[in-house]
């Protein structure tokens, strides 16, 4: 009959077990580095160690952490020393570190790493950088449905510039067969009728973004025709896919970012050009004014009709002046003549005849003498009323 058993009392059995092999207690265990973290705020290092298909959970407390003399990075080869122990609220069996000595040469993983960007780099996969449209109408995303990175690219592209069409390719992100998935997902987002892709996962270990390292996803990237983004782990992580890609983002929410504008921006770039398209207008406006209103007034100065009727403000004035003047010479004339007819008048022979004398002509001519009249000669007498003819009876007496 079966022993009905708690899972703690199980996990506390098997770390009885392992805390009991002497041989557990203190080893020195070799294996390639991944996965390694340090958390800040406690000094705490926690990594994997891993030969092959095997790895094994590791931490290394701040006591021991501090009296290293080597720094761990990712892709080291190390000979770890410390106690092999069970982590009984998890039944994980981990390694409890105590010290690290590096071991010659870089891990199986680090190494097959350098050897395939080596490789891609001269073969000059890594040079194609294409722009990225300004205002993408679909993206395609090609990356797993059930995974937080297609939700964290839907909340910002829905966020900043909800215009875009999305169009997912589900693949696998990790296992076996993840490499070959992901390459036929950006295959077949040629064909989707997008103009851009967004390809990638969210964080994990080194194990779980090694799909992204394949050299069929890196060739696939590089035939695409259509311009692609790298998202795949955090900021921190590199892949052979993120050196291929037209452009690399550190995370699947800066992919979406970096793929489509902020339509507040954008709201606000229209608004900013409206208001300095109007200022513009405005002071061009106001320049044509005063353009218009400076030519009206030389219109104004050059119209002939203004011109006209100065001139003829001018003549009358100076017409009314010379009739003026005139009428005073001829107000002046007319009393010099009436003057002068006085005067004339006044010695006008006729006025002598009215009163009792005459004149006597002879041959038409004045007598002014009485000499001039020899008896028999014939003359004429003209009087005030008229005139008659005479002849000289005698010679002139004394």
């Amino acid at each position: 009959m079966n022993v009905v058993v708690t899972v703690s009392q199980i996990n506390r059995r098997l770390a009885g077990l392992v805390k009991g092999d002497e041989k557990l207690r203190s080893v020195s265990v070799k294996g390639e580095i991944s996965n390694f973290k340090e958390h800040f705020p406690s000094g705490h290092m926690y990594f994997t160690l891993k030969e092959g298909n095997s790895s094994i959970k590791a931490v290394m407390f701040k006591s021991y952490a501090e009296r290293l003399k080597i720094y761990p990075e990712n892709g080291m080869n190390a000979v770890v020393s410390g106690s092999v122990q069970v982590y009984e609220r998890d039944g994980a069996c981990q390694l409890y570190a105590t010290g690290i000595d590096r071991d010659e040469g870089i891990g199986e993983d680090a190494l097959s790493f350098e050897q395939l960007k080596a490789k891609l780099l001269s073969e000059g996969l890594f040079e194609q950088k294409r722009p990225l449209p300004t205002l993408p109408k679909s993206i395609c995303v090609v990356t797993s449905e059930t995974g937080a990175a297609l939700q964290d690219i839907i909340n910002v592209l829905s966020r900043r510039y909800p215009f875009v069409t999305l169009k997912l390719v589900p693949v696998l992100v990790q296992g076996e067969g993840a490499p070959v998935s992901i390459a036929e997902g950006i295959g077949k987002a040629q064909n989707s009728g997008c103009d851009l892709i967004i390809f990638g996962r969210g964080g994990g270990s080194a194990e779980d973004l090694s799909a992204f390292n394949a050299e069929i996803v890196a060739r696939a990237v590089y035939n695409s025709k259509i311009p692609t983004i790298s998202a795949v782990g955090h900021e921190i992580d590199f892949t052979i896919g993120d050196f291929v890609a037209d452009m690399r983002a550190p995370t699947p929410s800066a992919a979406a970012e970096i793929a489509v504008p902020d339509i507040q921006e954008i709201y606000g770039g229209i608004l900013a050009l409206r208001n300095r398209i109007g200022e513009k207008a405005k002071a061009k406006i106001n320049d044509m004014r005063t353009k218009v209103n400076a030519a009206s007034l030389l219109i104004s100065r050059l119209n002939p009709k203004a011109r006209i009727e100065a001139n003829e403000a001018s003549y009358n004035k100076t017409f009314a002046a010379i009739r003026k003047d005139f009428s005073s010479l001829i107000a002046a004339k007319e009393s010099q003549l009436k003057n002068t007819a006085e005067l004339i008048d006044a010695f006008n022979p006729l006025k002598t005849l009215e009163r009792g004398y005459s004149v006597v002509y002879k041959d038409g001519a004045v007598v002014s003498a009485a000499a001039e009249i020899k008896k028999g000669d014939t003359f004429t007498v003209k009087m005030s009323d008229g005139e008659f003819e005479a002849v000289a009876v005698s010679d002139r007496r004394q």
